[in-house]
């Protein structure tokens, strides 16, 4: 499963954090002026993530059947 987040402004993955809690993951992002917020309401693993061109792409491990 693969989230693209668009994240106008923020050009390095330093200024991103992601916490994976028990039911979901939350995504927060800085720049100099804004800051990003995004609750994602699935609780599973995260698999990779990266920054490209200002968008996040966050790739999640699917539920095992």
């Amino acid at each position: 499963i693969v989230y693209e987040i668009a994240l106008p402004g923020v050009k390095d993955e330093r200024n991103i954090i992601i916490n994976k809690l028990q039911n979901s993951i939350e995504i927060k992002a800085f720049t100099k002026d804004k800051a990003y917020f995004k609750l994602i309401p699935l609780g599973l693993p995260i698999k990779n993530y990266k920054l490209v061109k200002e968008t996040l792409i966050l790739e999640l491990k699917p539920a095992e059947p």
